[in-house]
């Protein structure tokens, strides 16, 4: 139960979605620092180094200041307002620098103190900000606490000696362009990082796809067509719904290496692979399964349906020709077909393919045959052999 209402007071507080939540955990942190500096003002006034009426308008308009900041994260309001910047990082370093020189002038003779607020608001920023934004804020602190110094002293001299004041000016002119410095540094540090991570990623999934994909026509290879059929039999017989396999491979492939050359037939092998993928519906997957032999399967599809996605890859293929010894030459294939059975290792649902792809070439080639069932015969024809110019 406690749990359950601190989840809830979470979302509430934080919303959703990640970044969001990140953004705003930040923005709460900040009203949380601003409470705490409230209290420190207050302690201030309590001890007569402050005014109490100063500290309690400083208190509230910095605390009004940070909470619309919340708000308007929370609300989803700074996605409108800023893309390049949608934690409103700027914005809030502006309105803390404004925030801390207005402490400055009311905080009497612990005024120097407030000048550690100044450098915290640039520490936090060059986490976020680039190093020019930085820099560029950090210049604009340097010039506004100096120019707010020089009228303080001028309007009230005995509040705000000279000497006081250019010994603030000198710590502060010192500290916050070194933290620019700094912040650079970081960010080339944060951009480093950041690309060795995006090619280890990159190497990694290169890896992946050397291990799950052939080299030459960038299908699944074997191993990973065989762990997915796995997958698919799995869902298959979860769903009840029909599934078949086709073993496919290219007639007189022998023949194309040796009359136009191994160069060529690696050509043949890629344009197959790409044709017969695209042939294939979305659902469907296309595997190299070794040699000139290729393994389709095909989810929620008996073996006629399998069929006549066939017939349309053969239709297809007849189109195609390459170039051979000064000629055009023609590729064609042979398919068998099995529609796995319910309760059927899937080893032998391949054999009854393999089998029906030995009849499919005794029967001419360039068709496809279907074995029914586990039980069954294979069909010596099922789908209507097509027309092709193959040797």
């Amino acid at each position: 139960m406690g749990t359950a209402l601190s989840s809830r007071l979470t979302t509430l507080l934080l919303g959703q979605e990640a970044r969001q939540r990140l953004r705003a955990s930040q923005a709460l942190m900040v009203v949380l620092v601003d409470v705490l500096l409230s209290f420190v003002c207050a302690f201030g006034a309590w001890a007569g180094l402050i005014d109490p009426r100063m500290a309690f308008g400083w208190s509230a308009l910095t605390l009004v200041g940070v909470l619309a900041f919340y708000a308007v994260i929370r609300s989803g309001w700074n996605l409108r307002l800023s893309t390049a910047d949608p934690a409103l990082t700027l914005p809030q370093g502006v309105f803390s620098i404004f925030s801390t020189v207005a402490a400055y002038l009311i905080c009497g003779p612990a005024r120097g103190a407030s000048l550690l607020a100044m450098a915290i608001t640039l520490v936090c920023g060059m986490f976020a900000l680039k190093p020019g934004q930085v820099q560029r804020l950090s210049v604009f602190s340097v010039l506004l606490l100096g120019t707010t110094m020089i009228g303080a002293h001028l309007r009230w001299p005995e509040r705000f000696p000279i000497a006081e004041e250019a010994l603030h000016f000198m710590m502060i002119a010192v500290v916050l362009p070194t933290i620019a410095v700094l912040a650079g540094q970081l960010s080339t540090m944060r951009h480093k990082l950041r690309q060795h991570r995006l090619d280890l990623e990159r190497a990694l999934e290169h890896n992946r796809q050397l291990a799950i994909r052939d080299e030459l026509t960038g299908l699944y290879n074997r191993r990973h067509v065989l762990a997915l059929m796995h997958k698919e039999v799995q869902r298959a017989e979860r769903s009840g719904r029909p599934m078949s396999i086709a073993l496919l491979d290219i007639d007189h492939f022998k023949r194309i290496n040796d009359s136009c050359g191994h160069a060529q037939g690696d050509e043949v092998l890629k344009t197959f692979a790409l044709t017969v993928g695209a042939t294939l519906r979305d659902t469907d997957v296309l595997g190299r399964w070794g040699g000139e032999e290729f393994m389709v399967v095909l989810p929620e599809t008996d073996a006629a349906g399998a069929a006549c996605v066939l017939d349309r890859v053969h239709a297809r293929m007849r189109e195609l020709s390459f170039a051979c010894a000064g000629g055009a030459r023609g590729v064609s294939f042979s398919a068998g077909i099995a529609a796995c059975g319910a309760g059927e290792a899937l080893h032998a649902a391949i054999e009854r393919a393999d089998a029906a792809l030995y009849r499919a070439k005794e029967g001419g080639r360039q068709r496809s045959v279907v074995a029914e069932g586990p039980n069954d015969a294979v069909l010596a024809h099922a789908a209507s052999p097509v027309t092709s110019s193959a040797p």
